[in-house]
């Protein structure tokens, strides 16, 4: 990947339906170049999928929150399973330190953040859990 590519993925990270024209003018390249990068990228497996993200309106009617899992084993694939099947977690992530997992997760009310969170310290191989709720988020 060149500074060129670079920059691209920086540009659809901030605005994934970005016009390729757009892109090409702030990128000072063509529009068939664009188009070709993305679809490289693409092939390649860099770029692996353009996603939705909610308007600000929609995100103040969730509830979003974090939840760290320590496991009781050392493989957490069975955890990891379990978890998939949780419409309401977006993202799971190993992480280093006391805990094992970090899970992102978005909900319509408390009522439901608190059935979600049961839901995840009854798993068998859960042995910790500490939750936080996100009150707020500044874009880089």
């Amino acid at each position: 990947m060149d500074d060129i590519d670079q920059q691209l993925l920086l540009l659809l990270t901030r605005d994934g339906r970005a016009s390729a024209a757009d892109l090409a003018r702030e990128l000072s390249v063509s529009r068939g170049t664009v188009q070709n990068r993305i679809d490289k990228l693409k092939r390649e497996g860099v770029i692996e999928k353009f996603t939705v993200e909610l308007g600000r309106g929609e995100r103040e009617h969730q509830i979003s929150a974090f939840a760290l899992i320590r496991g009781n084993a050392d493989d957490d694939r069975r955890i990891l399973a379990s978890l998939r099947r949780i419409k309401e977690i977006t993202q799971v992530s190993t992480i280093s330190g006391t805990f094992d997992l970090v899970v992102e997760l978005r909900c319509s009310s408390l009522a439901r953040l608190d059935e979600v969170l049961d839901s995840v310290r009854s798993l068998p191989d859960v042995a910790d859990t500490q939750s936080h709720i996100r009150l707020r988020t500044w874009r880089s």
